[in-house]
């Protein structure tokens, strides 16, 4: 009741700061929730449908691949001219369709396994805690602030959150894409040179989407650590009646680094590890 009577309250003095601070708040929220929710754990009924249905369909495609890229792979090795089709070559191409065989029927479990890794990693790197909004002194500056930018500062507060929540939420839908896309990245494995990159590029794309992730928990966290620590300056003498302004120019600072800090980990990821 005490929240709902603050809320109220606090529409009537700054109705811009409050709608920002309620929906800046809530939709972090909801991001800060799935930061540790596996992919199975976030959508029950989507991963079943996804498991169950679509997954077994694109098995059966990549079981007839991998005969199909095994006899590219053997006609390959048969017409190179500087190398002999040996006994060993054959052996090797046999073992090497068996692993692949086995990698494909094992995949899902291993799958799981990473979404599960991915998901606690996250919340062990996960300790955020959001800086405090605007301040509630009611001075000149703050004001003046709301009198002039209150619809800007609402709509900065609702399109960063947006953004991060969006980029979270878009990265299960691509998750569940990538496990539909597993039997169809393994038999490449067998056509040899140029044609098994596609198994590689899979791999890269994998691991960068699933441990996506855990570098955004630590992005969350020491954003919003920094911008705690970080102070504007404080004005002096008669200065002092507009440290309002100054406390909503940090926020709004803080919400736009936040954003850009989470838009950014995919590109980052990227060229760390040459993904």
């Amino acid at each position: 009741m005490d929240e709902v009577l603050s809320f109220v309250e606090g529409l009537f003095r700054a109705p811009f700061f409050t709608l920002a601070k309620w929906v800046w708040d809530w939709i972090i929220g909801l991001c800060t929730g799935v930061v540790t929710t596996s992919p199975q754990d976030f959508s029950h009924q989507t991963w079943a449908f996804v498991e169950n249905t679509l997954y077994p369909w694109t098995v059966g495609i990549g079981a007839s691949l991998l005969s199909l890229f095994f006899i590219i792979g053997f006609l390959k090795a048969a017409m190179n001219l500087k190398e002999n089709l040996t006994m060993e070559l054959c052996v090797e191409a046999l073992m090497r369709l068996v692993v692949v065989n086995v990698v494909m029927q094992a995949g899902i479990y291993v799958i799981r396994t990473m979404f599960t890794m991915a998901a606690k990693l996250g919340g062990a790197v996960l300790s955020f805690e959001s800086p405090q909004f605007f301040t509630s002194d009611q001075d000149v500056g703050s004001q003046l602030f709301w009198w002039l930018f209150g619809f800007g500062y609402f709509l900065v507060a609702l399109v960063c959150a947006v953004m991060i929540f969006l980029t979270l939420y878009g990265r299960y839908i691509k998750l569940y894409l990538l496990v539909l896309f597993f039997p169809f990245a393994v038999p490449p494995l067998l056509g040899g040179r140029g044609i098994e990159g596609t198994t590689y590029a899979w791999v890269k794309t994998f691991l960068s989407n699933t441990f996506e992730i855990v570098a955004i928990a630590a992005v969350m966290s020491v954003t919003g650590m920094l911008i705690s620590e970080v102070s504007l300056p404080t004005p002096d003498g008669i200065a002092e009646l507009f440290d309002g302004f100054v406390q909503a120019i940090h926020s709004m600072i803080y919400m736009i680094l936040m954003t850009s800090s989470v838009k950014g980990v995919s590109a980052l990821m990227n060229k760390a590890f040459n993904l």
